[in-house]
């Protein structure tokens, strides 16, 4: 989601604008969530490391950088930073699939 704080909620509620906010943040999530999956699964190394850590089918989703008001310090979201990082890396470089 993205950084909207308890006022900016509070300001859509009352103008009947928070459940066009929420469904297009869900939208834009879904649609990186997508990006990242197929730019992660056209390498099957990288679809093995995601095997590696349990997280394989992946939806493409990578847990928030802070949660219950904590920094997200789960070995699971790092390593999924790692992969996409990866991903992205190659794909920049133009790097093709491993097969």
């Amino acid at each position: 989601m993205t950084d909207a704080d308890v006022r900016d909620i509070a300001a859509m509620r009352q103008q009947g604008s928070l459940g066009d906010y929420l469904r297009h943040t869900r939208e834009q999530e879904a649609i990186a969530n997508a990006q990242r999956k197929r730019l992660v699964y056209r390498h099957t190394d990288l679809v093995d490391q995601l095997k590696l850590i349990g997280q394989d089918p992946w939806n493409g989703r990578i847990p928030p950088a802070q949660w219950g008001g904590a920094i997200n310090t789960s070995p699971i979201r790092a390593a999924l930073l790692a992969i996409v990082d990866e991903a992205e890396q190659r794909s920049a470089a133009g790097t093709q699939a491993v097969a």
